[in-house]
């Protein structure tokens, strides 16, 4: 009787190598793009959600699923340092501006200073005198001269005027508060014509003429 024997020989399995994860490949690419645009603003951009849930569907046994972990890593560190930074911006910005409506210490404000002294009454000087402080001139009436200009006209002799005929006239008192107050008048002599003053001329410009027929006595002539 024969015997048939088998014999069995183990039969080895091969195990397939690991193969790239498509989604990692997208992740990382999309990852690189946004974070050259935004550098580590990137990790608070909505976008940067998707690409965690691109990389939280890589394969445990794919060949990428090591980079996508850490990568995955990286991205919620990132988000979380740049949330904490941003905390503490606004909460610095709110500071500021707490500081700001803050009301300032009340400023200790300085006396006033003292009212100007009130300005001396003024002296009543009477009446004012009649006539005008410039002294006569051509048309005052005759009238002033005697009783105004502080008194300063004394009657002259009459004067001759060619063409006219005697004329009275007035000059200057020789007192030192008038040639003062009228300087002008030194000299002078007013000539007066129908109650009111003709003209007003230098004494220098009279002249004597006889005024009779006879060469009687000469009288004091004013000129053409």
């Amino acid at each position: 009787m024969s015997t048939l024997l088998l014999v069995l020989s183990p039969v080895a399995c091969r195990k397939e190598a690991a193969a790239p994860s498509p989604e990692y490949e997208q992740a990382h690419q999309r990852f690189s793009k946004l974070y050259a645009q935004q550098l580590d603003r990137a990790y608070l951009d909505p976008q940067m959600e998707d690409i965690e849930a691109q990389l939280e569907r890589v394969p445990s046994e794919s060949l990428d699923a090591q980079s996508a972990r850490e990568l995955l890593q990286r991205i919620r560190d990132g988000r979380k340092r740049m949330e904490s930074s941003q905390e503490e911006t606004e909460a610095a910005v709110a500071s500021a501006r707490q500081y700001d409506d803050f009301p300032s210490s009340p400023r200790e404000e300085s006396p006033a200073p003292p009212p100007p002294p009130a300005a001396p009454a003024p002296v009543d000087a009477g009446a004012p005198d009649a006539g005008s402080s410039q002294g006569p001139g051509e048309g005052t009436p005759a009238s002033e001269l005697s009783s105004g200009y502080q008194g300063c006209f004394r009657r002259g002799e009459s004067i001759n005027v060619t063409g006219r005929g005697m004329r009275e006239s007035w000059e200057l008192a020789d007192r030192f508060s008038c040639r003062q107050a009228y300087p002008r008048f030194a000299n002078q002599l007013v000539l007066v014509e129908d109650g009111r003053v003709l003209s007003v001329l230098a004494k220098s410009l009279t002249r004597l003429v006889p005024t009779g027929p006879d060469g009687g006595p000469a009288a004091p002539d004013a000129g053409p």
